[in-house]
């Protein structure tokens, strides 16, 4: 095989390594978010919960994937660098279904913040019937996003102490948090909504080129062992 076969080979190969990394730690965190993280889980709206799941599902396709790249690359496998570029040409496929689907979804605002103000109010609702978890997780919301109250501290008689930056509030002089929660978790959600469709973007342009380079190294394998089997 020429240099330049051999260059895309080492590319490959090096870029699949990392996506296996990734797609390793993609599971790792949807394991932990799923068994450990439940002051997150049980703030965020229900279409959210499925989060962790994806994350395992997600992590694991990108994991066998990659692993089919790196072993295709290191033994020259024509077949298994065509498995992984058809792999990831469906797995792009899928993402701007996917990706379409979620743009349609959070271009209504209305909906989306709605849904996370039920959420909100729900919780924060049994927080006031004094069930353990759910006080848990309005301390741990109240303090994450510098909130207080599903619409503000005007709706407390008593101010929890997660309400104040200090984290005692002992006095009515003490500083606190103005913002309700509810419209400060629908910002925090709109606002990473945007980096995360920047990223799926990057993504989709590395798996493209990703499954370029692995059928143009399927290719170069194929006529570099035909030559020398007719010669």
């Amino acid at each position: 095989m020429g240099c330049a076969t051999g260059l895309v080979k080492y590319v490959v190969f090096l870029a699949n390594l990392l996506f296996a990394l990734i797609g390793l730690a993609l599971v790792i965190i949807g394991i932990l978010f799923k068994l450990n993280i439940t002051e997150v889980t049980r703030i965020v709206p229900g279409d959210f919960g499925v989060a962790p799941i994806l994350s395992i599902i997600i992590g694991a396709i990108i994991f066998i994937t990659a692993f089919l790249g790196c072993c295709g690359a290191v033994k020259e496998s024509p077949c298994m660098l065509t498995t992984y570029s058809i792999i990831l040409i469906t797995i792009f496929i899928i993402q701007v279904a996917i990706g379409v689907y979620a743009y349609m979804q959070i271009k209504n605002a209305t909906q989306l913040r709605s849904s996370i103000r039920v959420s909100v109010d729900r919780t924060f609702a049994e927080a006031r019937q004094n069930n353990p978890e759910a006080i848990e997780t309005r301390n741990f919301v109240q303090r994450w996003l510098r909130c207080c109250g599903v619409d503000g501290p005007d709706e407390y008689q008593n101010l929890p102490d997660s309400c104040c930056p200090m984290d005692r509030c002992i006095s009515v002089s003490n500083e606190v948090f103005n913002d309700g929660c509810a419209i400060k978790l629908y910002s925090l959600v709109d606002s990473k909504s945007k980096l995360i469709a920047h990223i799926a973007i990057g993504v989709a342009v590395v798996e493209i080129l990703g499954a370029i380079f692995g059928l143009c190294l399927s290719s170069s394998i194929t006529r570099h062992y035909n030559r020398h089997r007719y010669a």
